[in-house]
């Protein structure tokens, strides 16, 4: 699943995002670069409560209140069944800006190679999610949990799920509060093509979820089969 991006250039999102919506949405100070960003980590968000376009703090991920389990994505095939997502999905949609998603290639000793997924042009985009404004009393601050659909050819390889990539012509309808029944949402919930994204290997320091920094994206060292013996 896609747990796991970046958001490596946030003034040229916001900068996209204001000139694609035609609105002032200027970043905020405390959105900067993030290369690794995962679960339970708080994250910008584009969300319209009802007077035009602004940027939120929100947590990336949450669970059933109670419940020991986190994740981060939301299935659009099932959205509008599930008791997690079922209420938000028709009205509680914010889009997420990111430079890329980071998803796992595992080979068949169980070792995990990262690759990074970005749009061929190479700027920021958006990725479609729904958002749950918490409960205080419960301690659970607003969350938000990303749209997935079926994979293109592409992520495929490594895949079987990749985050609802939201076309410009798409983000205002996204972001208006407006109710948006099923059919209409699963319109929205279609695979990126293939033709029009780019993936490479990453180093595998990003595996862990603690690190931070541009050594996340590096390119990736020799895998062990790959070294030889040298001789």
């Amino acid at each position: 699943m896609c747990n796991r991006y970046t958001l490596i250039d946030p003034e040229g999102a916001f900068a996209a995002i204001a000139k694609i919506l035609g609105v002032r949405l200027e970043k905020p100070d405390w959105v900067t670069k993030r290369y690794n960003l995962g679960l339970m980590q708080v994250a910008p968000t584009i969300v319209n409560l009802g007077s035009g376009p602004t940027a939120m703090p929100m947590r990336f991920g949450g669970g059933p209140l109670g419940g020991s389990q986190v994740f981060g994505n939301a299935r659009s095939e099932t959205i509008f069944e599930k008791r997690t997502f079922k209420q938000q999905a028709p009205t509680h949609r914010c889009a997420i800006p990111t430079t890329g998603f980071i998803d796992w290639e595992t080979d068949d000793q169980g070792r995990k190679w990262p690759h990074l997924f970005t749009l061929d042009h190479g700027r920021p985009f958006t990725m479609a999610a729904i958002w749950n404004a918490g409960d205080s009393t419960a301690a659970v601050p607003p969350h938000f949990y990303i749209v997935t659909t079926a994979p293109n050819e592409l992520v495929a390889r490594h895949h079987d799920r990749m985050p609802v990539i939201l076309p410009e012509n798409r983000l205002a309808r996204w972001l208006d509060p407006t109710p948006m029944a099923q059919p209409e949402f699963s319109a929205f919930a279609q695979s990126y093509p293939a033709t029009q994204m780019r993936e490479r290997e990453i180093s595998d320091f990003a595996n862990n979820v603690k690190h931070e920094g541009p050594e996340c994206l590096e390119p990736a060292k020799p895998r062990p089969s790959q070294l030889g013996l040298g001789f």
